[in-house]
């Protein structure tokens, strides 16, 4: 084929002939040079296609590039809306275990609530009755404040399971008195078990948090801890408040045990609900959800942190309370006006 394309070097061949009829040199070189030029078409012809065919590989190259990035994508937001609808499908399971969950409690706290009424009016009677014997009247004292505190803290249960603030009014708490009820609660079960309490606490202002909530988190974080030092000989519980040294800063508080400390498979859903682990921390399930939900009612917060030497450390953040006109820096503080 190559040969035939080259015959149109025929016709130049034989009006060189015609001019050149009796020079046997000048025919033998008019000949070479048509055959060296008879393919030259042909070549110049399989060149484009060749080049055409390159870039034809290259388009398709380029496609077939195109098409494996669409169908990476397809296959990423497939995987994607996989795992939304996983969590979606938690969430619902979730959604509906709390709506049975704060169904039961609202049940349940108007039976709890009746009894504890009458039992805080018989305390405030017998208060009244038998206020000669002071013995007996500081042990009604304290009856009579850990039955109020169990009235306050089941009055926002309810609202902590439903994640919604209530429209109550409060005064702004101390977080070192919060700290010392809790710690003078929970130090006899401490004693019994052998765990040295620690308090280190520092001044820091007041925080605008109702002080049962701060006892609440502060008890369920140290009933936590006692659990998990459960059987141990040096068993330490340290309660720290740290100064407070930037205005508008959170309080921070810190609870922190020398115990096995929170496995890492479950840290990232420490704070969910029904999560729980043995390795002395079984009680997780729904204290600390509880704790969080509280908390975030009144833009505080809590994280867990593994701390230095082993153990566990539970971080609460709490905001301060700010002042006004009305409620100048002395009540921010906690000082007086005299």
């Amino acid at each position: 084929m190559v040969w035939v394309s080259g015959a149109w070097v025929l016709p130049l061949l034989g009006i060189a002939f015609l001019l050149h009829p009796g020079s046997t040199i000048s025919k033998a070189v008019i000949l070479s040079l048509a055959v060296l030029a008879a393919p030259v078409p042909a070549v110049l012809h399989a060149r484009r296609q060749r080049a055409r065919l390159l870039a034809c590989a290259a388009d398709a190259e380029e496609e077939a590039a195109k098409l494996k990035l669409q169908l990476d994508t397809v296959r990423f937001r497939t995987s994607r809306l996989r795992e939304e609808l996983q969590a979606a499908d938690r969430q619902a399971r979730l959604s509906h275990q709390l709506a049975l969950l704060g169904q039961f409690t609202a049940g349940f706290m108007h039976e709890f609530n009746n009894p504890l009424a009458i039992v805080v009016g018989r305390i405030e009677v017998l208060l009244d009755e038998r206020k000669e014997d002071a013995a007996l009247c500081t042990d009604l004292q304290q009856m009579l404040k850990e039955s109020r505190y169990m009235g306050k803290i089941a009055s926002t249960l309810l609202q902590a399971l439903r994640r919604e603030r209530g429209g109550e009014i409060f005064d702004a708490s101390v977080p070192q008195k919060a700290l010392d009820e809790a710690l003078q609660a929970l130090r006899p079960s401490a004693d019994s078990l052998g765990v040295r309490l620690v308090e280190e606490t520092a001044e820091a202002p007041r925080v605008d948090v109702p002080e049962h909530v701060i006892g609440e988190v502060v008890r369920g974080l140290l009933n936590n801890a006692l659990h998990a030092l459960e059987g141990r000989d040096d068993g330490v519980i340290w309660v720290r408040l740290e100064p407070y040294r930037t205005a508008g800063a959170k309080v921070v508080l810190r609870i922190e045990d020398n115990g096995p400390g929170v496995p890492e498979s479950i840290r990232e859903h420490l704070f969910e609900p029904f999560i729980s682990h043995g390795m002395g921390r079984e009680r997780l399930g729904l204290g600390l959800f509880l704790a969080a939900s509280l908390l975030d009612m009144y833009d505080g917060r809590i994280r867990y942190e593994a701390r230095n030497g082993g153990g566990a450390s539970f971080v609460i953040e709490l905001p301060p309370a700010r002042f006004t006109r009305g409620q100048p820096y002395h009540w921010f503080a906690g000082g007086t006006t005299e």
